[in-house]
């Protein structure tokens, strides 16, 4: 019995970590996406400060 709830608790912790690791991809994809974004904008801001 106990090493039915080693494998749930193993199963438990790859799947946070799974969870995590599709949270980082997809903030990471949005921190690209706003670079592009920023990248085509002209650079006028800067004159500003």
């Amino acid at each position: 019995m106990e090493n039915l709830a080693q494998n749930i608790d193993t199963m438990r912790e790859e799947f946070k970590q799974q969870e995590r690791k599709q949270a980082h991809d997809k903030w990471q994809a949005r921190v690209e996406e706003l670079q592009q974004i920023r990248a085509e904008e002209p650079q006028s801001e800067a004159v500003e400060e």
